[in-house]
């Protein structure tokens, strides 16, 4: 039973700490990652290194909305369209922008062999044996990996087990820690496949989902939460455990209802825009950054010049690729469903009407 949440409502403060994660990355990514990799004229700029956890908190986040979205999706194909509508287009989009912009003022080092290039299309190129022409596509490959766990799930019809599900990626995580850990080797394509390193973080968003959504649970879903952060104790080197716990006192203050002052149009925006912003900003943003130091700009300026490059970019981006393509697909899918079943065809007009048409998209709503 849940907490009274309507099925359509929509996770506001979930779009606002997406905004907040992505430009803690950015942040990360111009001014500590730049000055490992590249080196800033003049000498590095204030370390903010804490940003690059931003992507733990994607990680919660993510777990937390796909469990949502995959309780409320009446068939696999319902997922897979949301989920490819939500990820491909403006990652292809943003993939070729990148491209043009390495391979004509960018780094000699930002260039990949062509064969490297093409297999970046498929968002796997890693497990594939490609690099990524952007740094950031790392956690693409996990968070699709992530998917297509949840997505088998559905399938067999095994979510409402899912808290024996979460111990399994657990015992699996902690494995694969102490053995890594004593020198040894997990084997690598279950490893990756499996997102074992990051699962625990994935299984605590899911867990503040439920915790959320069935108060009559909340002893088991604090325990396994208190599991999952044993897990990445003995996993993991002792900081993931205070980025873990960190994520943890936010989702607690989410499912206490304490972030509601997040709901302000700024974040709101950022968060709706975060996806293009993580996609659009690393390699171009370097190559940015580059130029305009060799030209005698400063760090900071350079730095916040790329910033705000890379918000323009993401604008246009997300309003003018991710957004109608997403809505294009989806309502594509919704119409031919629609169509093909019994109540479409005549059987029941009212399934035809506007209503009957957002009762359809209510269970995509949560995930964009």
């Amino acid at each position: 039973m849940h907490n009274g949440t309507s099925p359509s409502s929509r996770v506001v403060e979930l779009d606002a700490l997406r905004g907040i994660a992505a430009l803690a990355v950015v942040a990360y990514h111009y001014t500590t990652r730049y000055a490992e990799e590249i080196g800033h004229v003049g000498g590095p700029l204030s370390s903010l290194l804490a940003g690059k956890y931003g992507v733990h908190l994607f990680f919660l986040i993510s777990g937390f909305v796909i469990f949502m979205t995959l309780e409320r999706s009446r068939s696999a194909m319902d997922f897979v369209v949301s989920r490819f509508s939500r990820l491909f287009p403006g990652y292809w989009v943003a993939l070729t922008i990148t491209a043009i912009v390495v391979y004509s003022i960018g780094l000699p080092q930002q260039a990949l062999p062509l064969p490297d290039l093409l297999l970046n299309i498929t968002m796997v190129q890693d497990i594939l044996g490609a690099e990524h022409l952007d740094g950031s596509y790392w956690t693409l490959q996990v968070e699709l990996f992530f998917y297509v766990q949840m997505l088998f799930w559905f399938m067999v019809g095994q979510l409402k087990r899912i808290h024996w599900i979460i111990a399994g990626w657990l015992f699996l995580a902690v494995f694969n820690g102490v053995v890594t850990q004593r020198g040894g080797h997990f084997p690598y394509l279950i490893r990756e496949l499996l997102i074992l390193r990051h699962i625990p973080f994935f299984a605590l968003g899911i867990l503040f989902f439920r915790l959320r959504a069935y108060p009559q649970e909340r002893r088991l879903n604090l325990a396994m939460i208190g599991l999952c952060l044993l897990a990445i104790a003995v996993a993991e080197q002792p900081l993931f455990l205070l980025v873990a716990t960190v994520c943890c006192s936010i989702f607690t203050l989410l499912v206490l209802g304490c972030l509601r002052f997040l709901n302000m149009r700024l974040f709101v925006f950022l968060g709706g825009i975060s996806y293009s912003l993580y996609l659009i900003h690393q390699a171009i943003g370097f190559s940015v950054i580059y130029r305009l130091e060799s030209a005698g700009v400063s760090s900071l300026v350079a730095c916040l010049l790329a910033a705000g490059m890379s918000m323009g970019l993401a604008v246009l981006l997300s309003y003018g690729v991710e957004k109608p393509a997403m809505r294009w697909i989806r309502t594509g899918w919704q119409r031919r469903s629609l169509w093909r079943t019994p109540d479409w065809r005549g059987q029941n007009p009212e399934s035809r009407s506007p209503a009957g048409h957002a009762a359809c998209n209510a269970g995509h709503r949560f995930d964009r």
